[in-house]
């Protein structure tokens, strides 16, 4: 070894010496570590460093000053962000130019981690929704250098399901959840389970053969095979101990799961964790003061506007009377529109006494699911004389637990039945009310009228609105269409009811 030599692999910075045609000529032995490769193999390969030829000798005659970046492949290993610096042209032995370089890889993914954690505090702070914040949050996660495909997975607002709220790199997102459902009830073993359950990150190396190569698994073997991965990565959004969700990581060929990417998808899961905490206790405040409106306007609606409704029909038929003591074409006329105020002030009472029992909070709450189901259909019955048929399944009033589920179902049929007496004029309208074998309620209010307008089936009323907020708060959704008949309106509720957050049954999760 020459003195040069002995004296260059003293340094603990990597040390190349790179020719005019872009190749090392030789490398010290620190830079032979930081390169991942035996220094023989090195000699000949092509360099990362940028050499910008500008004479016959091929090196540049000027450099920037400072360090410049570029990325290193060193095989199937994950590429290395590597600083460097160009020294002096030299000729040892050969013609070249001496450069220096040290690993900064970590140094840069912290600097990603840093700036990816600013932005999705910038999306935080914003009014977007939570779907919309762990969508930002999803996308960031996806600039990551290996990272192929992303997901957050989060329990429902007001429920203990898992939805999908957040997805970055898969060209489809809607099938998701029904073909991981085949999956599961076909054995597959669902690593998301795994890491919610036993609060602590699973890293599964090769994940993607394994799926392949399991027909438990065939449901989602081309959905999983839109993306270029192999490692999976499922780490838990925890607060107080409890398991909020996953966020699940598809990690690309050639890349692996290294203490790096693992340490920052921890703090975006932290970050991610913060968005549910805070909209969950938005959406409660939220409800809270709706409920308090509504008795508000309950209230207000009673002792305000039912009495002058009352007075007036009470005006209206001392009209009636003083008509009656009149002679003439007149007292006819005075008769008839008495007749007829008195005919509105009572259709008006109706409706009104419809909407302060509608307004008044937590009915099912006090009374049970289904003996309130009971007491407004005979209420519908005996102001609109409509015959309601209420079905509801004994495992519905069994398993609609808890004042906000409960009274989520019961609106929702509530405001079903008063659009369809208020606009169908039906003579018969059937509720029915089911769950399936994997607790999804389904909820059908169907009558036999003149149909709803067409405003109000394709979703512009403000009743079809409600349902349908009530209704995405459990995962759900809500649709009207006519009936097979070609008359009458359908309208159609689904609502996945929640599981135990032990059992964690409706995963969207691999």
């Amino acid at each position: 070894m020459s003195e040069w030599e002995s004296v260059l692999d003293g340094l603990a910075t990597g040390v190349a010496l790179v020719g005019g045609d872009g190749a090392i000529r030789w490398v010290n032995r620190a830079g032979a570590r930081v390169l991942c490769r035996p220094r023989e193999e090195l000699v000949g390969v092509a360099a990362p460093f940028r050499l910008e030829s500008s004479d016959a000798q091929g090196l540049a005659a000027s450099w920037d000053p400072g360090e410049s970046l570029c990325v290193w492949q060193a095989g199937s290993r994950d590429p290395r962000w590597l600083a460097y610096t160009r020294g002096a042209d030299v000729r040892i032995g050969v013609e070249g130019a001496l450069i220096s370089f040290r690993d900064v890889t970590e140094y840069q993914q912290r600097l990603r981690s840093a700036a990816a954690l600013a932005r999705t505090a910038a999306s935080m702070a914003s009014d977007s929704s939570l779907e919309e914040v762990l969508g930002a949050m999803a996308a960031e996660i996806q600039r990551s250098p290996g990272v192929a495909g992303t997901q957050i997975i989060t329990f429902g607002m007001f429920g203990d399901h898992l939805q999908l709220m957040g997805s970055a790199g898969f060209a489809e997102v809607t099938p998701f959840f029904d073909l991981l459902m085949a999956s599961q009830d076909r054995g597959a073993d669902l690593i998301t389970h795994r890491s919610m359950s036993e609060r602590r990150q699973q890293v599964l190396p090769g994940r993607r053969i394994q799926m392949l190569a399991d027909p438990a698994w065939q449901p989602l073997h081309e959905y999983v095979s839109q993306l270029d991965w192999e490692d999976f990565v499922s780490t838990p959004l925890l607060s107080r101990g409890k398991a909020l969700g996953a966020l699940n990581v598809y990690v690309a060929s050639g890349y692996q799961a290294t203490p790096a990417l693992l340490g920052f998808l921890g703090a975006m899961v932290e970050q991610a964790a913060l968005a549910v905490d805070y909209a969950t206790l938005i959406g409660q405040e939220r409800v809270s003061a709706r409920r308090e409106e509504r008795r508000r306007l309950a209230r207000d609606l009673h002792d305000s506007v039912v009495q002058h409704v009352f007075s007036i029909g009470m005006q209206a038929k001392a009209l009636r009377g003083i008509a009656g003591r009149m002679d003439g074409p007149l007292a006819e006329r005075v008769e008839t529109v008495a007749g007829e105020v008195t005919g509105l002030v009572d259709y008006v009472q109706r409706d009104l006494r419809g909407v302060v029992l509608a307004l008044q909070p937590s009915v099912p709450a006090r009374l049970g699911l289904l003996p309130a189901l009971n007491a407004l259909a005979e209420g519908i019955e005996r102001r609109y004389d409509v015959i309601v048929e209420l079905t509801v399944d004994a495992l519905v009033a069994k398993d609609v637990e808890g004042a906000d589920l409960s009274e989520d179902v019961y609106q929702i049929i509530s405001e079903a039945l008063h659009n369809a007496v208020k606009h169908a004029a039906p003579t018969v309208v059937r509720v029915d009310a089911r769950l399936d074998e994997r607790r999804v309620l389904w909820i059908d209010v169907v009558d036999d009228g003149r149909g709803v307008p067409a405003d109000v089936t394709a979703g512009s009323g403000f009743g079809l609105t409600s349902m349908r907020d009530r209704a995405s708060r459990w995962g759900g959704s809500v649709t009207v269409t006519t009936t097979e008949e070609g008359s009458g309106t359908r309208v159609r509720a689904k609502l996945p009811l929640p599981y135990g957050r032990t059992t964690h049954r409706q995963e969207g999760t691999t």
